[in-house]
C-alpha cells in the first residue's frame, strides 16, 4: 500500500509526535495541516486524491467525496463503538464505566464509525479526572500508532459492530 502523499490534521503533542513516527514509518514526507478554516479545509480536502490522511485530535469532519478518495485514520479517545463523537473521555467517567481507552480506526462517511485498526485499554476507578484520562489516552495514542500504522498497512482491521467483549486487534494493556 502506497500514498502519493501523507498529511495530518489535528492539535497538540499527539499530532506532532505521529507526524514523526508517521514520517519514519513509511520514509516520506508527512504534511502538517494547520489549517482552521472549514471552507479552507474542505477547498483543500476536495482536490487530494491517493493520500493517506491521519487525523490526530481533530474537530473538521471530512466530505464524502474525500473519504472516498484517500485512505483516512482517526485517533478516537474511547472504545468505539462506545462514546462516538466529541468529549469520550468525559462521557466515559460520567457513564461510571470500568474501563476506556484509545481506537485508531478507519474513517467513513458517519462519525467515528470506521473499521478498527487497534485499541488499547484503560482502567477507571472512582477518582480519575477527566483530564488525567485524557492524558493517559494521549500517551497510549501515541504508544500504539506505529502498530495501527502496520495494521492498516496489512490490512487488519475490524468492523465496529463486534461486541466490545470481543477480541480486538491491539486490545489490552494500557496504563
Amino acid at each position: 500500500m502506497s500514498f502519493e502523499k501523507i498529511y495530518i490534521i489535528g492539535k497538540g503533542r499527539v499530532a506532532k509526535v505521529c507526524a514523526k513516527i508517521a514520517t519514519q514509518f513509511f520514509s516520506q514526507q508527512v504534511f502538517e495541516i494547520t489549517e482552521q478554516d472549514t471552507k479552507e479545509l474542505d477547498r483543500f480536502f476536495s482536490q487530494i486524491k491517493n493520500a493517506l490522511i491521519i487525523s490526530a485530535n481533530n474537530f473538521y469532519i471530512f466530505k464524502k467525496e474525500c473519504v472516498k478518495n484517500n485512505q483516512i485514520i482517526n485517533y478516537h479517545n474511547s472504545l468505539l463503538p462506545k462514546h462516538r463523537g466529541l468529549n469520550a473521555h468525559i462521557w466515559s467517567i460520567f457513564k461510571n464505566d470500568k474501563k476506556s481507552g484509545i481506537t485508531w480506526h478507519k474513517v467513513e462517511e458517519s462519525i467515528d464509525t470506521g473499521d478498527i485498526l487497534i485499541q488499547k485499554e484503560i482502567l477507571l476507578d472512582e477518582n480519575i479526572s477527566g483530564i488525567n484520562l485524557l492524558r493517559k489516552q494521549h500517551e497510549l495514542a501515541i504508544e500504539s500508532f506505529e502498530e495501527g500504522l502496520s495494521n492498516l498497512i496489512s490490512n487488519q482491521s475490524i468492523p465496529q459492530k463486534c461486541a466490545l467483549n470481543e477480541v480486538v486487534l491491539g486490545g489490552g494493556g494500557g496504563s
